[in-house]
């Protein structure tokens, strides 16, 4: 009799299953700007929102594969990006090993829209940038503050959302670029270019507290085994007498953090018309601004929130190199 073998219900890779603490994604690291090929001081991330998703017909450019040359009907997230404003900056100073990196101080102009993103009473003073630059010296590095405007989109909500944008470069050219970019808009194709590949963040869709048969996906027991059926049969043995972190429990179920690596930058655009169908993307509506087409699937439901940054792992072996799109489904 052959031997019977079932891998353990539910993955390890992600753990702790815990929700996540912002709706806004944030990235940690970042490529190297030398190995991309980005020189001075330029934006390392971009926001953007989930509209939906669709397919496209492109041919296949890899040389070798059985498809070369012939039309192959690809996967595609569309992702709208409106323009970034930057409001201010955030500097920080390097204090290893203790806390890694530790904010000094901080400045933005604030507008009325982003005064009612801002919680409590006292509103901060606006701060020229000569005054801020000032105590330059006291850390040595920024980031910029910047809005990401869904009222330019159709996800429905006013307030602007307040996000940190790393740069690349030295601590001088930073600055420089700072004075030169200060109150105003950044958009997705300085940022970007196409045929790049990004990973993608975002916060997955909620589904609360859950039991572990949906939660991790055990086996459901028979009606006649114990009083209840949907529950792990047995939660830890006699010794070592304690319930182990792998053992499959009730808990939190979506809303996790989610990182999606080597995703294909198909195109960036600005004619709406090519993507919006007649009534608009399902629970999204129509795209208004810029927009982005990646290749697969995006974390996340619609109207999310979205991070992206140029990849930081191997790009993978595939058999598929997209070119020449000819047709996009509405």
């Amino acid at each position: 009799m052959g031997k019977t073998n079932k891998p353990r219900a539910g993955s390890m890779s992600f753990y702790p299953r815990v929700r996540a603490k912002s709706i806004i994604p944030k990235f940690n690291s970042f490529a190297d700007p030398k190995k991309i090929g980005i020189t001075g001081a330029k934006p390392l991330c971009f926001y953007v929102f989930k509209a939906g998703t669709t397919h496209v017909l492109a041919k296949n450019a890899k040389k070798g594969a059985s498809s070369y040359g012939q039309e192959n009907s690809i996967s595609v997230s569309v992702l709208e990006a409106p323009d970034m404003k930057v409001i201010g900056a955030r500097f920080y100073k390097e204090n290893y090993p203790t806390k890694g990196k530790t904010a000094i101080f901080e400045f933005s102009n604030q507008d009325n829209l982003v005064k009612k993103r801002i919680s409590g009473k006292k509103q901060k003073k606006v701060t020229p940038l000569e005054e801020a630059l000032k105590r330059k010296e006291e850390a040595d590095s920024l980031v910029l503050l910047a809005t990401v405007n869904p009222d330019k989109t159709t996800v429905g909500q006013k307030k602007p959302v307040i996000v940190e944008v790393p740069l690349s470069g030295t601590y001088e050219e930073q600055i420089s670029y700072l004075s030169e970019k200060l109150n105003k808009t950044i958009a997705v194709s300085e940022v970007f270019d196409v045929e790049t590949v990004l990973d993608v963040k975002g916060v997955t869709i909620g589904h609360g507290t859950q039991g572990p048969v949906k939660r991790f996906g055990i086996k459901i027991q028979r009606p006649k085994a114990q009083k209840i059926q949907r529950h792990v049969g047995s939660i830890n043995p006699w010794h070592p007498a304690t319930v182990m972190y792998t053992t499959p429990r009730a808990g939190q179920y979506g809303f996790h953090n989610r990182t999606t690596f080597n995703k294909k930058l198909l195109m960036i655009d600005e004619d709406t018309s090519k993507i919006n169908p007649k009534k608009g993307f399902i629970n999204y509506g129509l795209v208004k601004n810029k927009y982005l087409l990646v290749a697969g699937s995006v974390p996340g439901p619609t109207k999310r929130i979205l991070a992206l940054r140029h990849t930081i792992r191997e790009k993978p072996k595939t058999k598929l190199e997209v070119t020449d799109i000819n047709y996009i489904s509405k």
